[in-house]
């Protein structure tokens, strides 16, 4: 039995893009990545050499087996544009006085963006030895920072 051709209204299906599943080519798959001790991670973001995937990683897995060792490393993070968010990830759930240190050090370093971003990991927290620094940034110039400042302040006193 012959074939019959194709009708000339049909056209060919474009093929679909595989996308590749996402890897570090030092460090390896996610699960691989995630599967490392806290040692070895922290080693990651001590890396210079390291992609930033490979230490969003890493921050993202110290949130969850993360200790106080972690936050020197996670700490340095806070001023990467790139990285910030997932350091404070990896910062707010360690139980370590040292992440709420690190944080307010962190509020003279950063600016704009990064600093609402520090301010609100401040206010998730609950640092109330913060409130003053919070105090005087609820009238800073920059709106964004003066919002999340208000916003942490809110988190931080009792209510009336």
């Amino acid at each position: 039995m012959a074939q019959q051709p194709a009708p000339e209204t049909a056209k060919p299906k474009p093929e679909r893009a595989v996308i590749a599943p996402m890897a570090d080519e030092k460090y390896g798959s996610p699960a691989q990545m995630m599967a490392l001790p806290p040692p070895k991670l922290i080693a990651i973001l001590k890396d210079p050499n390291a992609s930033v995937y490979a230490k969003a990683k890493a921050c993202q897995q110290l949130a969850v087996v993360g200790d106080k060792a972690a936050v020197p490393a996670l700490a340095a993070l806070l001023a990467d544009p790139r990285l910030s968010h997932y350091a404070r990830f990896g910062l707010e759930p360690i139980p370590d006085p040292s992440v709420d240190e690190a944080l307010r050090a962190a509020l003279g370093r950063v600016k704009g963006g990064l600093l609402v971003g520090v301010i609100n990991s401040i206010g998730h927290r609950k640092d109330t030895k913060t409130l003053n620094a919070l105090a005087k940034l609820q009238h800073d110039a920059d709106s964004e920072v003066a919002t999340a400042a208000v916003a942490a302040l809110a988190r931080l006193r009792p209510p009336l």
